[in-house]
């Protein structure tokens, strides 16, 4: 079977039980050339941001229904592994979600705060489809094991974001990923098979189903 037939891979994580219904995700895979002229098409979509808070003393405090979320700063300066450094990078208000970035050591941390309280951790920051109803985030873990390796999809239904699929693949990392459409990626992999593991890239696009 030749490399540009479609590959489809199965859901791998699926949703919660009252979230949206649980996606597959078909690989196409492409030529460098192929990728790098899909890529002229990229869009890059991005929320309103607001600040209706703001840091102060080395502390950022988010109201929620299950009381404040607190993020203070600690151990500046030192080579604790406990230093923490928070920024408040605002609040998007069609979704309802405070965002927080976090300098940690050895690592770097996006937070999304929803008004329940509840939480969502990722190791880069989200990248919005162009109808804003969707984002894909990804980790790339297997060179530097501190983080995951992973790439994620999440869709808002029902006043939060709910994750609808994700891989975790043992072969490669991701290395770029953007959006060309509502339901379709570009990805490009960072392969640690073969004859010359982290030097290979190979390129597919990604439709969601």
């Amino acid at each position: 079977m030749k490399l540009g037939f479609l590959l489809l891979l199965p859901l791998l994580a699926g949703p919660p039980a009252s979230g949206p219904a649980a996606v597959r995700v078909t690989f196409k895979s492409l030529t460098k050339s192929a990728y790098l002229q899909a890529k002229k098409g990229c869009v890059t979509a991005k929320p309103r941001v607001t600040f209706p808070l703001k840091k102060e003393q080395g502390l950022i405090v988010i109201p929620t229904a299950k009381g404040q979320k607190t993020y203070q700063d600690k151990s500046l300066g030192t080579d604790n592994d406990d230093q923490a450094q928070f920024e408040y990078a605002g609040f998007t208000p069609q979704f309802g979600y405070h965002i927080v970035i976090a300098q940690l050591w050895e690592r770097t941390q996006t937070f999304l705060v929803d008004e329940s309280g509840k939480q969502l951790e990722f190791y880069d920051n989200p990248q919005y489809s162009p109808d804003m109803k969707s984002f894909v985030v990804v980790s790339s873990g297997l060179e530097y094991a501190v983080y995951p390796n992973v790439t994620r999809l999440f869709r808002f239904k029902n006043r939060a974001w709910q994750e609808i699929w994700s891989i975790t693949p043992k072969a490669w990392e991701p290395s770029q990923i953007c959006w060309t459409s509502p339901t379709t990626l570009l990805l490009s992999r960072k392969m640690w098979t073969g004859k010359s593991p982290g030097n290979t890239f190979t390129h597919a696009e990604m439709v969601i189903n």
